[in-house]
């Protein structure tokens, strides 16, 4: 009979780092881009935050955190099934079929 492993006390921890984008559009723009995202949150096991807490922390000194936000965002649509990929064969014929509904108005 194999023993058990002993619990740790960091097995009982997480760790969670929320990242948020903490800007608004300028009022004298005329048409300032939106937003992609504003914000992430993550909550991890302490045994596995150190490779996202090094993703974060390379993204940070290369200056590139927001970029960092809205990849993971949209790494997670995908990983759950929300976002699908679209051929450019569908992207044409979409466009092609608005035109011709254009047309015919």
């Amino acid at each position: 009979m194999s023993k058990r492993p002993t619990p740790h006390p960091d097995d009982f921890m997480t760790v969670t780092l929320s990242i948020d984008f903490r800007a608004k559009p300028n009022p004298k723009s005329s048409d300032p881009p939106p937003f992609d995202t504003t914000g992430v949150q993550f909550t991890l096991a302490a045994g596995n935050a150190v490779e996202s807490l090094e993703k974060v922390v390379a993204a940070i000194r290369e200056r590139r955190l927001y970029g960092f936000m809205v990849q993971d965002a949209a790494e997670s649509h995908v990983g759950a099934g929300e976002w699908i990929e679209e051929t450019t064969e569908d992207i044409i014929s979409k466009a092609r079929a608005q035109q011709e509904n254009e047309n015919k108005e």
